[in-house]
């Protein structure tokens, strides 16, 4: 496959506060081997890379490249999941957003939902807050030892202006 050439996307103003929708799709590698924490019990850890969306073409979360590092917890017997990620998301111009993110325990073959803070950022994006829900869905893996998957966000954001 031939180098295709970095097209940065034009910097947008993303100040203000208001709501927002954003999908995204990820891929993480199963490179650390969970433990077992008791009887049907897993924890492992997770580093996922990621590419969002806005959903709505608009400026903010909009064409960025993510990374999010967590552990999370399966309970076999109880078939249950919850996991606790921080991810950080980086647009075309260098500017970084911070997150957090906690799936409390829920059923494990379920979409999963959790609840997401904007933890701020650089640049453009400093002083960033708001709270969101998060959706995502496992996909079957076009390879062994690698977990897809989609997802979105849904919620509130609040943006101080730069000057």
């Amino acid at each position: 496959m031939a180098n295709l050439p970095y097209l940065p996307a034009n910097a947008q103003s993303v100040a203000g506060e208001g709501t927002f929708a954003a999908n995204f799709v990820g891929y993480a590698a199963n490179e650390v081997e969970p433990i077992e924490t008791g009887t049907g019990r897993i924890f492992g850890l997770v580093d996922s890379t990621l590419t969002a969306m806005n959903a709505d073409n608009a400026a903010f979360l909009h064409n960025q490249t993510g990374r999010c590092l967590g552990t999370w917890t399966v309970d076999e017997t109880a078939k249950t999941f919850e996991e606790l990620v921080n991810c950080t998301y980086t647009d075309a111009d260098g500017d970084q957003i911070f997150e957090s993110a906690t799936f409390d325990r829920q059923p494990l073959d379920a979409p999963h939902v959790g609840t997401g803070r904007w933890l701020g950022g650089t640049g453009k994006y400093e002083g960033l807050t708001g709270l969101f829900e998060i959706r995502t869905r496992t996909l079957r893996s076009a390879r062994e030892g690698l977990v897809q998957y989609v997802g979105t966000k849904q919620g509130q954001y609040s943006l101080p202006a730069r000057e």
